[in-house]
C-alpha cells in the first residue's frame, strides 16, 4: 500500500493548491492598486502584467486571494498556468476546485481540501518483483549487514586477506540459487540450478542454466552480451555511479541466463514480462539469507522459442529486450554496492530514486553506446531517424520516452516522487525526466559527478536530490513542471531554467504521439467547475486565453473562504503568446 500521510496532518485544515503569493526572480511582485477592482475577501486584486516568455512564480499562500492577469499594453495574450504541488512527502495530494472567468470584476476562485492520495494503481509482473526484491533487501538491512568487510578488504587489496577467487573457463559448470521470480521471500523460496559457462569477459563471466532451451543463443551471441557488458554497459554505469562490490573476489559480474525467470511471467499475461533482475540477498552471507550466492549476480530469461516455460521467446527478442535490462539492474547493484558496503548504510534509497537512476542509466548506457555525450540534446531523428538506429532506441531509449509519455497523459494523478514508483510506469517516466532535468541544470555540466553523488548519499530521496543539486526542492519542481510543458515550444524570450538541455522534449514525444504532444493543458473558458486532486512532485496544466484589453481575475482561498495556509501549493504563471 502506498504510504500517505498521518490521518492528523491529511485532515488538518482545507488548503487550497493554488497558493497564490510570492513571485520568484523572473518577475517582480507588483503592489496592489486600489482601482483594480475588489476581490472576495474584499481586497483589491494584484495586478500582474506578463511580456511573453515571462514566468511568474507564486508561492505563499497567505499573500493575496486574488491577483489580475494582463498582458502589457492591453495586447491579447496567451497564458500557461500549472498548478503544482511542491510537497517533499511523496503521495501527498491536494484536492481542489476550480471555478474561473475572463469577464471584469469576475473572480476565478479555487477552493480545495487536503487529501489522502490516490489508490495505487494494477501492478504489473515486472514491477511487483521489484517491489518485493526491494521490499526483503531493506528488511534484512534492518537485521544483518551485507558481506562489507570482505568486499572492502578485496578491494584494497589488504595483505593476508582472501586471495581473489579463481576464474572459471568456458565450458565449467556452476551451481547457482534462483530466487523464485513470484516468492513472497527470496531468501527462502528459491530454485537450484547448473549453469554452464559460455563466455568470460573482462568484466561479465556469462552463463546459461543447462535446463535452457537447446534452440536458444549461439557461441556468437554470448559474445556479443560480453562485449557489450564489457565495453559499454559496465564503463558507462560505473562512470556514472560507481563500482560495484566484489564479494566473491573474482573482480566479474555474473549474467545468468535461466528459464526460472521465464516461468516467473504467467502464459498470457498482459501484466508485463519479467525479463531479469538483480537481488542484493547475494551480497549477504547464506546464515541472513539461505538464497545467497555472495556473488555479484544477474538473473535474467532465455530465449525459448517453442514456448515450453511460458510464452514463446525469440533469439532476437530476449537478446534485445535484456540490453537495457542489464544496464538497469547493474544500476541497482552499484547503488546497494556502494551505499551498504562501501558506506555501510543501512538506509536503502528511496524507490522512486533508485528506479529513476536505474531508467537514467538505460538511457546513459544508450548515448554511451551511440556516442552521445550526457548532455547533447537529442530528438527523434537523432535517437531512431535511420533502421540501424532502431535497436539502440528501442533497448535504450524508447522505455523511458514511453514512461514520461504516459505520465504526461495524467501529469496530476501521480508524482515523480511517489512510492508507487514500484507499480506505475508513469511515476518510473516522471522520475527519470525529473532526474534528467535536475542534472541538465544542476551538475555543473559534469553529470558523472552529480550521478555518482546521488549513488553515494548518505541522505536518501527528496533530501538527496535537493543537497545533490544544491537548490531546494521547489526550485527543482518549478523549472521541472514549467519545462514539461514549454520545452522547445518556440516561446520568445524563455529563460533556459524552464528547457531541457539534454532533449527536446515537445519534438522527441510527439513523434512518439502521433504528432501530437500529450500534455494538453485544461482551457479556461469560464466553464463548469473544475475539480481535481495534484499529487506532491506533480501538477495540472490550464490555457487562459485574453482577447486585447482583457484581464482574468484569479483567486485562491480555502473551503472557508479563508486565506490559504498549505505551505506546498504553487501557481506558475507563463505568458506563452
Amino acid at each position: 500500500m502506498r504510504r500517505t500521510r498521518s490521518t492528523t496532518t491529511a485532515l488538518a485544515a482545507a488548503a487550497a493548491l493554488l497558493a497564490l503569493g510570492a513571485c520568484s526572480n523572473d518577475t517582480t511582485r507588483p503592489s496592489p492598486t486600489p482601482d483594480a477592482g475588489p476581490c472576495t475577501s474584499g481586497a483589491s486584486p494584484v495586478p500582474v502584467s506578463l511580456p511573453v516568455g515571462g514566468v511568474l512564480t507564486l508561492t505563499d499562500p497567505a499573500a493575496l486571494d486574488c491577483i489580475a492577469l494582463s498582458a502589457p499594453d492591453g495586447a491579447a495574450g496567451r497564458f500557461l498556468l500549472v498548478a503544482a504541488n511542491a510537497d517533499t512527502l511523496a503521495d501527498s495530494a491536494t484536492g481542489y476546485a476550480l471555478v474561473d472567468s475572463v469577464a471584469r470584476g469576475t473572480i476565478a476562485r479555487v477552493a480545495a481540501q487536503r487529501v489522502r492520495g490516490a489508490a495505487s494503481p494494477p501492478r504489473r509482473g515486472s514491477e511487483m518483483l521489484e517491489a518485493r526484491l526491494r521490499a526483503r533487501t531493506r528488511q534484512l538491512q534492518q537485521r544483518a549487514h551485507p558481506l562489507r568487510g570482505v568486499a572492502a578488504s578485496r578491494r584494497a587489496g589488504a595483505p593476508g586477506t582472501a586471495r581473489a577467487a579463481p576464474l572459471p573457463a568456458v565450458g565449467d559448470l556452476l551451481h547457482f540459487k534462483v530466487p523464485a521470480p513470484n516468492a513472497t521471500d527470496a531468501c527462502a523460496q528459491f530454485d537450484s540450478v547448473t549453469a554452464v559457462v559460455k563466455f568470460v569477459g573482462t568484466h561479465g563471466i556469462i552463463l546459461q542454466d543447462t535446463t535452457a532451451p537447446p534452440d536458444g543463443f549461439t557461441a556468437s551471441d554470448f559474445a556479443a552480451i560480453a562485449d557489450e557488458f564489457d565495453t559499454k554497459i559496465y564503463p558507462a554505469d560505473t562512470i556514472h555511479f560507481g563500482g560495484p562490490a566484489d564479494v566473491d573476489g573474482n573482480g566479474h559480474v555474473f549474467l545468468l541466463y535461466t528459464p526460472v525467470v521465464n516461468a516467473g511471467t504467467p502464459r498470457g499475461s498482459a501484466g508485463g514480462v519479467i525479463e531479469g533482475f538483480f537481488f542484493a540477498g547475494d551480497l549477504f552471507s547464506t546464515t541472513d539469507c539461505a538464497e545467497s550466492n555472495m556473488a555479484e549476480l544477474f538473473y535474467l530469461i532465455v530465449p525459448d522459442p517453442a514456448g515450453k516455460f511460458s510464452d514463446a521467446r525469440s533469439v532476437d527478442d530476449v537478446r534485445q529486450a535484456t540490453r537495457g535490462t542489464i544496464a538497469h539492474e547493474f544500476q541497482h547493484m552499484i547503488n546497494f554496492s556502494v551505499r551498504a558496503i562501501d558506506e555501510g548504510l543501512q538506509t536503502s534509497e528511496a524507490t522512486w530514486l533508485d528506479e529513476g537512476l536505474s531508467h537514467f542509466a538505460e538511457e546513459l548506457v544508450g548515448r554511451y553506446e551511440r556516442g552521445f555525450t550526457d548532455l547533447q540534446s537529442l530528438g527523434a531523428a537523432d535517437v531512431a531517424g535511420r533502421p540501424s538506429d532502431l535497436d539502440d532506441f528501442n533497448a535504450f531509449f524508447l522505455q523511458n520516452l514511453a514512461r514520461f509519455r504516459e505520465w504526461l497523459s495524467h501529469p496530476s494523478q501521480l508524482g515523480a516522487t511517489s512510492s508507487a514508483a514500484d507499480t506505475s510506469l508513469a511515476v518510473r517516466g516522471a522520475a527519470w525526466s525529473l532526474l534528467r532535468y535536475a542534472a541538465d541544470h544542476y551538475a555543473g555540466g559534469d553529470v558523472p559527478a552529480f550521478t555518482r553523488a546521488l549513488v553515494a548519499g548518505p541522505d536518501t530521496s527528496v533530501r538527496n536530490l535537493s543537497l545533490r543539486a544544491g537548490v531546494p526542492f521547489d526550485s527543482i519542481v518549478a523549472g521541472w513542471l514549467v519545462a514539461d510543458a514549454v520545452d522547445d515550444a518556440g516561446i520568445a524570450r524563455l529563460d533556459p531554467r524552464y528547457t531541457f538541455v539534454s532533449w527536446n522534449v515537445r519534438e522527441v514525444e510527439s513523434a512518439l504521439n502521433s504528432g501530437v504532444y500529450p500534455l494538453t493543458p485544461t482551457a479556461l473558458d469560464g466553464g463548469p467547475t473544475i475539480t481535481r486532486t495534484i499529487d506532491a512532485a506533480a501538477g495540472d496544466y490550464f490555457q487562459l486565453s485574453l482577447a486585447a484589453g482583457a484581464r482574468a481575475l484569479v483567486g485562491a482561498l480555502d473551503g472557508s473562504g479563508a486565506p490559504l495556509t498549505f505551505p506546498s501549493a504553487r501557481l506558475y504563471v507563463v505568458r506563452v503568446q
